[in-house]
């Protein structure tokens, strides 16, 4: 029997759809995380700036950005999901303000395009509707490392991503990338461009690239599938992430929030009319 206090155990589990993690989820303007010890909420504002999640296969990252896309689209919010492997987040392809894209050549001009329109918008000071874009784990990290646009200096996609992260928050932007690794390029300004991070199970190199100190690295190995040790500039603690199932979130994302009683309002098909 665990003789941790109450206040300082993670939540074995938060679920959107009820529960605690319905109920942080309701009273905040801004997309829950999690929860953290004694079920103190989490959220993502857009003064966290941009989210990097790093994780070994299977730890939930998916879930994570399953969670924060329905919950960004209920707000009223525009949604890019890149996904090279076109298997993850199935629930969204078909809603509206959903961009999805999963081929090298349409995840580039895509990126290269929110890139000159990050620029704009952050040189003129006027932000345009809030844009959540997510990065999925797996196949799509090599995309943004190695396919180029046109035979133009565009760069690589990872290039234009890197704009995004460099404008986007004044352009009413927010980036959350997934990824086993943090690509090589993005190495030595991680902390700077994600100012929140989500990591199970880092290696020395990855937690001090986070921003971590070294004496809170956890140790490599035995991570837990959605409990994430989240990192800012108010240090590190632990977060039970929230979740939710495809369902649910084609069903959240629909808006507006569940009823006190928990059950999601029903989903619409609706197909993307405005990016």
């Amino acid at each position: 029997m665990s003789r941790i206090p109450p206040s300082r155990r993670v939540p074995a589990a938060v679920d959107l759809t009820r529960g605690p993690g319905l109920r942080a989820a309701r009273h905040a303007p801004h997309p829950l995380l999690g929860l953290a010890a004694g079920n103190r909420p989490v959220h993502l504002a857009p003064a966290d700036g941009h989210l990097l999640l790093v994780a070994p296969p299977g730890m939930g990252t998916s879930t994570v950005l399953r969670s924060l896309g329905a919950q960004h689209l209920a707000d009223g919010g525009h949604l890019d999901i890149l996904d090279a492997h076109h298997v993850q987040q199935a629930w969204a392809r078909d809603l509206d303000r959903v961009a999805y894209l999963h081929t090298a050549e349409t995840i580039a001009a895509h990126l290269h395009g929110l890139a000159h329109q990050a620029r704009r918008r952050a040189e003129a000071g006027r932000p345009g509707p809030p844009r959540l874009i997510l990065v999925e784990s797996g196949g799509t990290a090599e995309v943004l490392l190695g396919h180029h646009l046109d035979a133009r200096p565009n760069g690589t996609p990872l290039d234009a991503l890197t704009a995004v992260l460099a404008h986007g928050r004044q352009a009413g932007m927010q980036v959350a990338m997934a990824c086993q690794a943090v690509p090589q390029p993005l190495a030595h300004i991680s902390a700077d461009l994600f100012t929140t991070r989500l990591l199970i199970s880092p290696n020395p190199a990855t937690w001090l690239r986070a921003g971590g100190k070294p004496a809170e690295r956890p140790p490599t190995g035995g991570g837990r599938p959605g409990l994430w040790h989240h990192l800012n500039a108010a240090g590190a603690r632990q977060v039970r992430a929230a979740r939710l199932t495809e369902t649910d979130a084609a069903a959240w994302a629909a808006g507006p929030f569940p009823s006190p009683s928990g059950r999601p309002p029903a989903a619409r098909t609706a197909k993307e009319s405005d990016r």
